[in-house]
């Protein structure tokens, strides 16, 4: 959301983890209230992996 430059949506979005693991994609999380202002469709649910020290968003879509 930061990286898009929508630090509004950073307050505005609940995330909540959806306690799944993809050994691929890793831990699964559920965004409500997030809504691309590119392509105008709700982000849905997103897949974080741990890549070294860092988190990386591996997947995006609307749902598992």
């Amino acid at each position: 959301m930061l990286v898009k430059l929508h630090p509004v949506s950073s307050f505005t979005t609940n995330i909540a983890n959806m306690e799944r693991y993809d050994r691929t994609y890793g831990h699964l999380y559920n965004a409500t209230g997030y809504t691309d202002r590119m392509t105008g469709d709700e982000l849905g649910v997103f897949y974080l992996k741990k890549k070294g020290p860092f988190w990386v968003v591996s997947s995006v879509g609307s749902g598992p």
